[in-house]
């Protein structure tokens, strides 16, 4: 088999609503383009016969092979999918890598592509690139050396199980609506508006689960990581209950950062440790919140279940897979 690499990358992400209402930078078009650049340069140096470029609006993929002739000789196409203006454009994208063949996937984006990208392939072996708003799932990560590192394993060079971790997920079933699923946090708000979809008032949380919540991150998840830090490979997850001020106690209130460079106030009512396999009931009104974004609304009454995963996709670790290659070569 011809060993593929496919290359995500969302022209949307790092552009949404907390540019205006927090500090957070943007990750232009050309950066985007750089990324890209670097990565196929990268999988074929580690090994990969042919790289597979998701189509968008912007162009990213045609605008990053515009003269690029890869050392090895490398293949490129840009996937011919229709072009869709949601997230529904990486979820495609991620089936038509699967059916493919891709033996590894570099992804550009946020905690909300990575979701996407997810929904379309369960069990995808990703290298996850940080180029959105909040970043917990994705790392700042080279991309010239994260295109080598899935090269190596999808040329097999480096075995998938000697690379990579599982990571968890969350997920979700909505009474009379759609199973979903986030990799890191689901959130209950309590209000219905989903046009915006980021969320960054403290004041309208009601409830929060978190597979993900280590400190030193921004986002929801970093209110998860002040009372009860659980690590990405780590069983199990944190739920946390939020109530207004005079339901807590000025102990209990945290300020964390809640998007980049926007601290606020959160005023926790109490939390407890989950295990894998655990649910949590929650009920609107309100919307759940995914991954940081809000896409479902609940009405009055209506209930939701939030279970913590032990099989979501497969991580690789970049810096594992060249630190054994290079054993291999030194053992020659």
């Amino acid at each position: 088999m011809t060993a593929t690499v496919g290359i995500i990358a969302n022209p949307l992400a790092g552009k949404d609503i907390r540019r205006l209402v927090a500090e957070a930078s943007p990750t232009s078009d050309m950066a985007k383009v750089g990324i890209v650049r670097r990565a196929i340069i990268g999988a074929a140096e580690g090994g990969a016969e042919r790289v597979l470029l998701a189509d968008d609006r912007r162009g990213l993929g045609a605008r990053a092979v515009d003269g690029l002739e890869p050392a090895n000789g490398a293949e490129i196409v840009v996937l011919d999918e229709p072009i869709l203006d949601s997230g529904k454009n990486s979820e495609q994208a991620a089936r038509r890598c699967r059916d493919e063949g891709a033996g590894a996937v570099i992804v550009l984006g946020g905690d909300g592509t990575h979701r996407d990208v997810v929904k379309g392939w369960a069990d995808v072996a990703l290298v996850a690139l940080s180029t959105g708003t909040n970043n917990v799932f994705p790392r700042h990560l080279e991309a010239t050396v994260a295109g080598h590192g899935a090269g190596l394993v999808a040329s097999g060079q480096v075995a998938l199980g000697d690379v990579a971790s599982r990571a968890k997920r969350l997920v979700v079933d909505v009474e009379d609506g759609d199973a979903d699923l986030a990799l890191v946090d689901v959130a209950l708000v309590s209000d219905t508006f989903t046009a915006s979809r980021a969320v960054w008032d403290p004041a309208t949380l009601r409830e929060l689960v978190a597979c993900i919540a280590e400190p030193g991150t921004v986002g929801l998840s970093a209110v998860a990581a002040a009372v009860a830090p659980t690590g990405r490979f780590e069983r199990g997850g944190v739920h946390v209950r939020f109530g207004s001020p005079s339901e807590t106690s000025s102990a209990a209130g945290i300020r964390v950062p809640i998007a980049p460079g926007l601290y606020g106030d959160v005023p926790v009512a109490g939390w407890h440790r989950l295990r894998a396999g655990d649910e949590v009931a929650v009920s609107g009104p309100g919307s759940l919140s995914f991954d940081g974004e809000r896409d479902v609304a609940l009405r009055e009454g209506q209930g939701a279940s939030i279970r913590v995963g032990a099989d979501g996709p497969h991580v690789i670790d970049v810096e594992r897979a060249l630190r054994l290659m290079n054993t291999k070569r030194s053992d020659l």
